[in-house]
């Protein structure tokens, strides 16, 4: 498989989190309603299983630093290599309690081909205040903004909201992206799929809209640009883990070690399979990006991407969902 690095500009609001297993969904009905773009996407789909035709990663944050490209990656889900407190005077316990503390409002890690991802550095978590003195940026500047947009149901009969319960007023979570964002989302895909299929089909969803509310404007984004890209030159030149970018189903039997921090993605059919008698996917528990794996010697991926495929999960037995990630080979032990 090739991998790929994809631009986007977001252009408007979203009512859906922007997610890699959300974005495959929306793909494989673009596939789908139109042959012309791979072919059947029941050909596509016949051997998911084993062999994925498309695997797309959680889009991060992007940043032009001189003439490097930099990265907000997820922080990686490993707990920090500490003495135990017991052993510690005062002073440096102090001193771990202000680091935790720190920790925790730290969201990302910078990472570039020049800036290697290193799990086990303690002092590479970065927060806003950090990303605002490293680029440049007004000190107002938030990458996102989470608000709530309250509605009234209006009663169609009536032309007002009506007394029934069924027309309470209701509030909407909303995410408004910063003026000017670059988000990059990186794809791995098959010989069965162009990259010049999958980023037409990607510009479809962005002009018609991605995820909830849709058809009021939300979840609209540009597609900028396209090219490939090595993942490895992000990552440890030995390595002995993997840094997951989206959502994963790690295999069974096949990690030493597994940190991560549990998701659970309450799906819903798309297209005409909303209106169905059967609308809604059964919730389904997985590792969230950021996640850190270590195989077992002699289980190390021969692809670009690790995890399996997810069926049964609904009344329609031909449903999948996205259990594969993208990683970054890195490092864990000394």
């Amino acid at each position: 498989m090739n991998v790929f690095s994809i631009n986007l500009r977001p252009e408007s609001d979203f009512a859906t989190e922007l997610s890699g297993d959300c974005l495959f969904g929306q793909i494989c009905w673009q596939l789908a309603q139109d042959d012309s773009l791979a072919g059947s996407i029941d050909k596509l789909l016949e051997d998911y299983d084993l062999h994925p035709f498309a695997v797309v990663s959680d889009p991060v944050i992007s940043f032009k630093k001189g003439t490097v490209t930099e990265y907000l990656f997820r922080r990686p889900f490993v707990p920090p290599v500490e003495r135990p407190f017991a052993e510690l005077a005062f002073e440096q316990q102090k001193a771990l309690f202000t680091e935790r503390k720190r920790r925790k409002g730290c969201r990302w890690v910078i990472v570039s081909e020049e800036k290697q991802l290193d799990p086990m550095n303690s002092d590479a978590p970065v927060n806003r205040v950090d990303i605002i003195s490293r680029y440049g940026l007004h000190e107002d500047w938030q990458p996102e903004l989470i608000y709530h947009q309250y509605h009234n149901s209006i009663d169609r009969l009536t032309g007002t909201t009506g007394t029934d319960a069924a027309f309470a007023p209701f509030s909407q979570t909303l995410t408004a992206w910063a003026d000017d964002m670059c988000l990059t989302l990186f794809i791995a895909l098959s010989d069965k799929l162009s990259p010049e299929a999958f980023t037409k089909a990607l510009a479809r969803v962005g002009a018609t809209g991605y995820g909830a509310d849709a058809s009021t404007g939300k979840g609209r984004f540009a597609v900028l640009s396209t090219a490939r890209f090595d993942l490895a030159r992000l990552g440890a030149k030995k390595p002995d883990a993997l840094y997951t970018l989206s959502s994963a189903l790690p295999a069974k039997e096949i990690y030493r070690q597994v940190c991560f921090e549990p998701v659970v993605r309450f799906g819903r059919h798309g297209n005409y399979l909303a209106n169905s008698e059967f609308p809604f996917k059964q919730p389904v528990l997985k590792a969230a990006a950021g996640a850190v794996f270590k195989p077992l010697e002699g289980y190390w991926p021969q692809a670009p991407y690790v995890g399996r495929s997810i069926r049964g999960l609904s009344k329609f037995s031909e449903t999948v969902e996205q259990g594969y990630s993208l990683y970054i080979p890195v490092k864990l032990e000394a």
